[in-house]
Formats: structure tokens, sequence, C-alpha cells
């Protein structure tokens, strides 16, 4: 049966990580951006969330010093125009947008929304940014802007269809194909590249890139939020325009190389960026702003009739939005209710603390929204219908708050939270290496570098030297490695849709040597050792031959035995990446123990060496090769059970974080 060389598998996963990382050239490159309707901070559920300007502003400074020339676009729509506080958000919003370097903003219909005056007096604060909308009248901003760059003219220009002529009252929309026709002489004579900003559907942007083919660039700015599935993309192709779509909400920044017919990448606005902090600065105001949701409670309700409800939130999230809704509904309904509002990002160790008073599963610990009330614990998605039924259970006695309880027990929370992530990672860290130490690969390799130095009339004191040297040379190899890769991971995590794509691709390839593995233990268990699968293919082992015999002989001892280490580190990563990367890639991915990385590092590089160590040590002690080989044999049905079980466990848990 021909044997599966794994080496193929281990380039593809390689040249994935590596290709993100590639250098672009000197292009004029459009950055794109915007849509945030009103959410300038991170938004979304779960364990990680997505936007935000401040983390926004870290990766656009990471991308105009990739790419030489870029513009910086806002597609517009930055405020949500029902929100009460909308000329507020509007004002901190442009304030942020001054000090992001944007180059142009195209007005939304969101903000058209807003009175002329109070655009005319917010737009005259910030000087240094252009606004432009072409098809308004009476005009309150610049048609287009025309930006130098890289020795080329970009007129940017910003249109907004007339379906949004019935929500906006202080403007008329003309249509956008007249609004162009007008400006077709001087955009020609002043520009080289025309970028159109289309708040529209796609049926009317496909229509308009139909109708006025000297359109190079048309973004089509939607105020839905689609989902973002991959890094890059084709632009759709009418005629010679480029139309490419903006609807994450403030998601994503798009990439676009002007010279180039190539792809557009959306990068993820991930909260895993660290967030810029003059910019945090500027939007503190936004966050005391969209903080206020009227939940803080009532001190004219008796103290003994009060309902109190402690509910844990995070930000942006929708589900949490919702819970606010509900219980602000209760509270009109059940003017009793009171409720204590509380950060599960803040206060995660308080979280943890009624998670652990109210007997919630540690699966669910930490999770948001969370409200606590009486004895019960609603987590997650809740029904309101329970909820208030709940309340009206309390509605003569009252019932008072167990945050005081929980609050006792805070200092155990905090360690709990740090010790449920240390001990998932120091048994899955620590299992991975040991196994992957006594890995077939590795083991072979020994005993065959043992049976050499025998052959060659080495003493036991000068084999035992010998291992040392040849097991420090190995452990410090495979930490250099692990080291470079640890770097490359945590800079990768920083894109969150290029962080996932790379789980997946390395939850793939971790399934699939899991079932090799557990497929070779079946093999060995017959007695068909010679057709494993996942085994050195058999250059690579001669290779490895080849070098132990030439060091051997050397009259150093310890030099020959650390450039044998090193040299078949290298190639035997072929065999023993199979469970590295993956455990590499699993320690990155769990927050709690990512800040303890090289210490992790250093225990699994330390468990990889024990069995070297324990093999030089027995020969020392007079166990020959031959019987190394024999307990090799005779335990590998077990080997490989274990590697396949632990590459299992890997790859459900690399599978689930992308949930």
């Amino acid at each position: 049966m021909q044997r599966l060389n794994p080496l193929p598998l281990i380039l593809f996963f390689a040249f994935t990580l590596f290709a993100f990382a590639e250098k672009n050239g000197t292009s004029v490159t459009l950055l794109y951006s915007g849509e945030e309707q009103g959410q300038l901070g991170a938004h979304g559920c779960g364990t990680e969330q997505i936007g935000g300007l401040a983390h926004r502003q870290t990766l656009l400074s990471d991308l105009n010093t990739k790419y030489n020339a870029a513009l910086n676009l806002h597609t517009g729509n930055l405020i949500d125009g029902a929100d009460p506080n909308a000329e507020w958000v509007y004002q901190i919003g442009l304030s942020a947008l001054t000090t992001m370097n944007t180059d142009v903003m195209c007005l939304g219909p969101n903000e058209l929304a807003l009175s002329r005056e109070t655009l005319s007096a917010l737009h005259s604060d910030y000087p240094e940014l252009n606004f432009v909308c072409a098809n308004m009248t009476p005009r309150i901003a610049q048609p287009y802007q025309i930006c130098s760059i890289s020795s080329m003219n970009v007129a940017v220009v910003g249109l907004v269809s007339q379906m949004y002529n019935q929500s906006i009252s202080t403007v008329e929309l003309v249509p956008p194909q007249t609004a162009l026709t007008l400006m077709k002489a001087e955009l020609h004579s002043n520009s080289d590249i025309v970028v159109v900003i289309f708040h529209a559907s796609q049926e009317e942007a496909r229509a308009l890139a139909a109708a006025v083919p000297w359109i190079d660039v048309l973004i089509v700015a939607s105020n839905r939020q689609t989902k973002i599935v991959g890094t890059a993309t084709k632009p759709i192709l009418i005629g010679k325009t480029r139309l490419v779509t903006n609807a994450t909400q403030g998601a994503a920044i798009g990439v676009l190389a002007l010279d180039s017919p190539g792809q557009v990448q959306q990068i993820a606005v991930s909260e895993r960026i660290a967030p810029d902090e003059e910019l945090s600065q500027v939007l503190s105001l936004y966050h005391q702003l969209s903080e206020s949701d009227e939940l803080e409670p009532d001190s004219s309700i008796e103290k003994a009739r009060a309902i109190h409800i402690t509910y844990f939130h995070k930000q942006g999230c929708q589900k949490c939005a919702r819970a606010v809704r509900i219980l602000k509904m209760l509270k009109v309904k059940y003017t009793q209710v009171v409720v204590e509002k509380h950060s599960a990002k803040e206060e995660q160790g308080l979280l943890e603390a009624m998670g652990a008073l109210y007997e919630v599963p540690q699966t669910k610990r930490l999770t948001t929204p969370s409200i606590f009330i009486g004895k019960t614990a609603l987590i997650g998605e809740f029904d309101e219908h329970r909820l208030e039924k709940i309340i009206q259970k309390y509605l003569t006695t009252g019932i008072a708050s167990r945050v005081p309880t929980a609050k006792t027990h805070l200092e155990h929370a905090e360690s709990e939270i740090i010790d449920r992530f240390h001990a998932l990672g120091i048994l899955a860290v620590a299992g991975a290496g040991l196994l992957d130490g006594i890995n077939p690969c590795a083991f072979a390799t020994i005993v065959f570098f043992i049976s050499y130095m025998n052959l060659v009339g080495r003493s036991k004191r000068e084999m035992l030297i010998a291992g040392s040297a040849f097991t420090l040379a190995v452990f410090l190899t495979y930490l250099l490695l692990g080291l470079g890769t640890l770097s490359f991971m945590n800079y990768l995590n920083r894109f969150s849709i290029v962080a996932k794509c790379v789980y997946l691709l390395a939850a793939i390839v971790t399934f699939t040597l899991a079932g090799l593995s557990l497929y070779d233990a079946f093999k060995a268990q017959h007695g068909r050792i010679k057709e494993i699968t996942l085994q050195l293919p058999k250059a690579v082992k001669l290779h490895i031959h080849k070098i132990i015999r030439e060091h051997t002989r050397a009259s150093g001892i310890i030099a020959g035995a650390l450039v044998i280490g090193f040299a078949i580190s290298a190639l035997e990563l072929v065999c023993t990446g199979q469970v590295y990367l993956p455990t590499l890639i699993f320690v990155t991915g769990i927050e709690g123990i990512r800040i303890h990385a090289f210490a992790y590092l250093f225990l699994y590089n330390l468990m990889f060496v024990l069995p070297l160590l324990g093999v030089f040590g027995c020969v020392y002690w007079g166990v020959t090769s031959m019987q190394l080989g024999g307990v090799l044999q005779h335990h590998l049905v077990a080997v490989k059970i274990g590697i396949g079980v632990l590459l299992l466990g890997i790859g459900i848990w690399l599978m689930l974080s992308l949930v």
C-alpha cells in the first residue's frame, strides 16, 4: 500500500500562514470602511467582538505602513439617524475620523437626515475632513474631492440613491446619473481615476456602472451587515468599472489596489487588535452616551419590596441590546424592579463569582447576557415571559441582590478563571509534548543513532555525553521554531478572519492526521508495521542516517552530536510537526493561556525531550539498541492511539473556536 507523505500537508499549511504576509507593491491603494450605524465601539456577541474605531485605527496604521500609497476613505452612515443622541455621536465620530487621518468622507442618508444647519456647523468644526455628496440640493458638501497621491489624481465622488428621498426632508436627491454627467468634463480634466461611493442597492449600482462606463471604481455602501466570509474576493467587472461592496458595518476594512484588476480584500477589525490609545480617549464620551440606557436604580422604590435583578452585559452585543429592551419594558410595567448593571468585560471576576453562586455550568460562565434574580440564573438568549413570571413571584415580598455574597468570593473566582485556563493548557500541552517525544519517527532515529555509536566503538560515557548534547540541540531547535511560529500566530490573530481560515485549515489537517494515526494503530495491531502511513519518507530517513554516519565518527563528540541534533530536528519536523503545529495554534487561540505562551512552549519541548533523556539513560545503564527497538514495537499501537486521540481533541477544539 502506498504510504501518504505528510510533507505536502505541512507545506500547504505553512504556505497559507505566510501567504498573507506577502509585501504589496507601490500602487495607489484604496482603504475603505464605514457604515457604523452609530456603533463607534466594538460590537457583536460571543467571546470576541468586531469593529470599533479604536481597533480600526491600529489596523489602518499597519496597512498604511504596508502599502506605500493609500487613500483612507469613509463610506458614510457613521451615525444612526433614529438615535436621539445622533448629533453628539456624529460630533464624536468626526473627531475620531480626524484622528484616523481620513482623507474623504462620503455623506450617507443617515447624515443627510440631520438638519442642514447642524451639518454645516459640525462640518465647519472639522476642516481637515473632506465631505462629499454630488447629487443633493441645496449643496452642503463638495460633490467630489481630488486626492493627489503617488503622482496620480484620484477623484472621490459621493452619491446617494433617490430611494432615500422619502426619509430625508432637509435636502432633495437628484438622479445620480444626471449629477455624474454634469461633472464628466471637469472630472476627466482634473483626475486620472474616478472612484464613486454610492449608497444604493446592488441593482442600482450595476445600472449606474452600465450607464456611466467611465467610472473606474464603484463602491456600493450598504446599511446591511454581511458576513465576512474571506479575506479576498474578485470585484465585479461591468465594462471597465470595478464594483465592490462595503456592507460590514465597520467590521472590516476594504483594500483595493487601483492599478491592478486583482482582488479586493476585506480585513476584519478584530477585538484582538490593540486599540489606539489616543482614539480611545476621543471615544470615551461616546461610551458614556452608549451606557446611558435608563437602567439606573430608582431611589424612590421601597427597599423592602424591591425586586433586584443583576444584569451582566458586553458592549455592542446584539443579545444584550435585546435584554436591555426587555428589562426597560419590565421596569415600566413593574415599578419595584431594580436593575444592577455590570460590565462582563470589566467585572469578569464578579460574573464568575455569580456563576459559581448560582451553580451555572462552567461552559456557560462568562457568557453574556447574564441575568440573576432570586435563585434563578438566565444565561445567553432568554425567554422574556419566563423572566416576567419570576418577577411576579416576588411582587409581594421583593428579593434582594446576591452580589454582596458573590463579592466575598471574588478573589477565589478570579483565580478559578485563571486555573480553568491553565488546567486545560497544562494538561493538553504536556500530554502533546510527551506523546510527540515518543513518536515512532523520533524514537526510531534515536535507536539508529545509538546503534551506530555502538558500531564505531563509542563507550557508554561517550554515548551519555553525546546524548545530552543531542537532546540540548533538539530542545533549542524546537524552541526556536516554536517561538517563530508563536510570534507569527500572535500577529495573525489580529486579523480574526484570516486566523479563522487558518484554524479551519489546521482543524482539517489535524482531523486527517488523527484518522491516519488511528489507522496506523490498526495496521500495527495486525502486524502490518511496514505499511504505517505517518512515518518519515524514505528519502528523509536515508538523509538522517547519512548525517549520523558522517558526524558520529567526528573526533568532537559534543560538536558532532549538536550538529546531528540540529539537522535531524529540522528534518523530523515533517513528522513531529504533525503534533507540534496544531498544539501551537491551540496555545495561541485561548485568551487565558496566550499570555503565558512561552511557558507552555517551554513545557512542551521539555516533555518532548524527556523520552530522549530516558533513552540515553537506559543505554548508559546497559540497555541495548535491539531492546529499545523492541520496546518501540511493543508499544507502537498505544502510542499511535494516544497521538490519534490527542489530535482528535485538538481538532475538535479548533472547530469549536470557529463557532
